[in-house]
């Protein structure tokens, strides 16, 4: 347990300790009705990060979560997993004040992201965008398959043309690959964006790219705390590596062509909501 506040944490009732088992006690139970920020309220000004999965979300998460001023509520082996079962209520965390700060990282909600609209006006949100060669080739070689099946099914499938669902059947069934799923699933990530900041509003939320963040991290990382009002320290920039930028090199020629086609179309268009 890597929490320096274990004693607000009641585990009672919960064995929830991976995702697919998030899935199927919380997210797809309908028995419980349970909104997935349900809990948010009660952790007024908290910074959310949110994005397409293996984006960058985790990275910047950690760097706003041990800054000077927030408070680390870690408990698990998953930081968002922890986010996710305290947000949804699944274990009873108590903060100290309401003073106190958090920072959830809140890319599960996938197709649940309206329940962002439903909470209050103190919430601040950072999206990562990132360019979809890396995005989707981690989506498909470096992820598991039940988190590329879940967020596929939730959000990829239903932004596939008929023309593209005819030309995956094979012998009466719908045959994805791996890559496809993780094309369309990034699709369909990303294109909330534009509706999310259209509902929250440019004062509650912050659009940033990976690879600019990387690229231009003295200036880009100082502009972000001043979002979520936070003192800035020079030394969070050195967490960002920029070791993963290189993802997008390993992908094939064919493989390139069909993201080029398929998910830079809707990534250039992202882009001009960037902060």
């Amino acid at each position: 347990m890597r929490v320096d506040r274990a004693n607000k944490v009641d585990f009672s009732g919960c064995n929830i300790w991976s995702w697919r088992a998030f899935s199927k006690q919380v997210r797809l139970n309908d028995k419980k009705s349970k909104n997935l920020l349900v809990k948010l309220d009660e952790f007024p000004n908290s910074v959310l990060v949110s994005g397409c999965q293996r984006s960058g979300t985790t990275m910047l998460s950690r760097i706003i979560t041990t800054s000077d001023g927030m408070i680390n509520y870690w408990f698990g082996k998953d930081d968002e997993l922890d986010a996710a079962l305290i947000l949804s209520g699944e274990v009873n965390y108590l903060p100290g004040s309401p003073e106190e700060r958090h920072c959830f990282q809140t890319t599960y909600l996938n197709e649940r992201y309206p329940e962002y609209f439903l909470k209050n006006q103190s919430h601040k949100l950072i999206w990562v965008l990132r360019n979809p060669y890396s995005v989707v080739y981690s989506m498909a070689y470096n992820w598991g398959r039940f988190s590329r099946n879940e967020l596929f099914d939730a959000i990829g499938r239903p932004v596939m043309s008929e023309k593209e669902l005819e030309q995956s059947r094979f012998l009466g069934q719908t045959l994805i690959s791996k890559f496809k799923k993780a094309c369309f699933a990034y699709n369909g990530k990303i294109s909330q964006l534009s509706i999310i900041k259209e509902k929250l509003g440019a004062d509650r939320v912050w659009v940033v790219d990976y690879d600019e963040l990387v690229k231009n991290k003295t200036t880009l990382l100082p502009k972000i705390y001043e979002f979520i009002d936070l003192p800035y320290n020079e030394s969070y920039c050195e967490k960002i590596k920029s070791s993963s930028i290189a993802k997008a090199d390993k992908m094939s020629v064919k493989h390139k062509a069909y993201v080029k086609k398929h998910c830079m179309p809707v990534y250039e268009e992202m882009l001009s909501l960037v902060s």
